[in-house]
């Protein structure tokens, strides 16, 4: 009996600190490839605001749009490659639902850009559909990771995001027009705050954490 009690707590200190090491790893992994995505979403949206104010709102500028995962996707790749190199790193439980959930987001921006495009074909405009989806999907997956790997301001961030989403959802259902003066304004603040902003807290607590190790 005094063997397997032993066995017990031994067992229950394994999986604190397990569960520990996994959160201290998600802090470190996570605040350069949300730094990534939110400088390159900013810098895009600041880039389309100053050319629709330059060439008088002509639609093309929006193709503008499609730097972000042509920038974006290579340099966190790049990124990826270089962090591997230097630790390798192992995947856990909590990594595989973190790397899903982003995956899952990915994936609904190829099929609604493929909507928009089959919209289009027919003669419609809908591509205020990846407006909104930026805000509230990628909105979603911010507060999700954010639940995760227990970082408020990443949960802040997101729901920031998705109630922004919301009022321009609601405003393309009513037929408000949905002015550049605000809207873009409005989607540089939310990804600031469900990226950029978070992107440095979870990069300084690392750093915190480096010292202490």
């Amino acid at each position: 009996m005094e063997e397997k009690k032993l066995n017990e707590r031994e067992s229950l200190e394994l999986i604190t600190r397990m569960i520990q090491e996994t959160k201290n790893k998600l802090e470190v992994g996570d605040g350069n490839v949300l730094l990534i995505w939110g400088y390159v979403s900013v810098c895009t949206a600041i880039l389309v605001y100053v050319m629709i104010m330059l060439t008088g709102n002509n639609p093309l500028v929006n193709w503008l749009w499609f730097l972000i995962p042509l920038i974006g996707y290579p340099v966190m790749q790049k990124q990826k490659r270089k962090e591997t190199n230097i630790k390798p790193l192992s995947s856990s439980y909590i990594d595989k639902i973190s790397a899903g959930i982003w995956k899952s987001v990915g994936i609904i921006a190829c099929l609604f850009v493929a909507i928009c495009v089959v919209f289009m074909f027919y003669g419609y405009n809908c591509w205020v559909l990846m407006f909104a989806y930026a805000f509230i999907i990628v909105g979603f997956g911010s507060v999700a990771e954010g639940i995760i790997i227990r970082e408020r301001s990443l949960t802040f961030g997101g729901l920031f995001s998705i109630v922004a989403g919301g009022i321009v959802a609601s405003c393309a259902i009513c037929d408000i027009p949905l002015y550049v003066v605000w809207a873009i304004p409005l989607y540089i603040l939310s990804f600031t705050l469900m990226t950029i902003i978070p992107g440095h807290i979870i990069n300084r607590k690392a750093k915190k954490l480096c010292r202490k190790n």
